[in-house]
């Protein structure tokens, strides 16, 4: 029994020096980003854009829509949802499980401010880091702007000012359900579902946008139906 307790001790003790090695790591390559152009200066450079959307200009449908299909615990975490990140390792290895990539809204606002495209372990702690500096320093509400602000859309669209006015003609916060649904589809893979010539794969991520949307509660099954066949252009 001694030698078992010993076993998982040491077992314990390796799996935490090994974590620790790892975020130091990813420390490290925080800072050397920080020490480029800090993560607060790209914030505040990116809220005074002509065109910038602040949070109080984006529809109510736009900011579930996207919360529901990219991070439902979006005003639960730090920053860092652990449960994602589980549920992402489990994801890869179990095909009863919808693929899924585990990082957050303010992760993913850290990556597209600094460009990190490049998908590898320590990018992805590196990005933890950024993310609770985020966290610490901004509301949820000014991330959220900042991300939608800054993500594809795909078809060349930076932005949802860009693809508000260039995909409907509209200004965002004139958005409609049907069209804010299937716009928060397209960040996922932009090429893929761009409307100009993808249009089904984006009608096939909306209904997984309107899915997420009533499993949060933010809308019945009914009003699923309703939207999903409803057409985006007003």
């Amino acid at each position: 029994m001694k030698k078992i307790r010993n076993v998982i001790l040491l077992i314990t003790i390796v799996i935490a020096l090994t974590i620790s090695g790892y975020m130091y790591k990813c420390y490290q390559m925080y800072e050397t980003y920080q020490n480029q152009t800090s993560i607060v200066t790209l914030m505040e450079e990116t809220m005074h854009k002509e065109n910038f959307v602040p949070f109080d200009a984006l529809p109510d449908s736009l900011v579930k829509a996207t919360i529901a299909i990219e991070d439902r615990r979006y005003y639960i975490h730090g920053g860092v949802d652990f449960i994602g990140v589980l549920r992402a390792i489990v994801s890869q290895v179990d095909d009863d499980f919808l693929k899924s990539g585990g990082s957050t809204i303010t992760q993913q606002t850290a990556k597209n401010l600094y460009h990190m495209y490049e998908s590898s372990l320590l990018t992805k702690g590196c990005q933890m880091w950024m993310a609770w500096e985020l966290e610490k320093n901004y509301t949820k509400e000014e991330i959220f702007a900042v991300y939608v602000n800054i993500i594809n859309y795909g078809d060349n669209n930076q932005g949802i000012y860009e693809a508000a006015t260039n995909y409907f003609n509209v200004l965002p916060y004139q958005l409609s359900m049907e069209q804010s649904t299937i716009l928060a589809g397209i960040p996922n893979l932009p090429g893929y579902y761009q409307l100009s010539d993808h249009y089904q794969n984006a009608k096939q991520r909306q209904y997984n946008v309107l899915v997420c949307m009533e499993d949060s509660g933010y809308i019945t099954k009914d009003e699923t139906k309703t939207f999903l066949l409803r057409d985006i252009v007003q």
